[in-house]
């Protein structure tokens, strides 16, 4: 993955007090391709290749129905 190529993408999601490195091994075991670069108490921002864009999105809304 070439970091030019990507775009940033907010997705929401409660971290439930998780660090950056936590979330990053999360989202990476669960599926989701990209880059983490911040995390929010209630979102995370990452750097996706666009086609993977709508895989993460399908991904993390199955992540919510499981933490929430």
């Amino acid at each position: 993955m070439v970091l030019s190529e990507t775009i940033k993408v907010k997705y929401k999601i409660d971290t439930k007090g998780r660090n950056t490195v936590e979330m990053a091994k999360l989202l990476r075991d669960c599926g989701v391709k990209g880059f983490l670069y911040s995390i929010n108490p209630r979102s995370i921002v990452m750097a996706v290749l666009p086609e993977d864009k709508a895989h993460n999105r399908k991904v993390l809304n199955e992540l919510k129905g499981l933490v929430e």
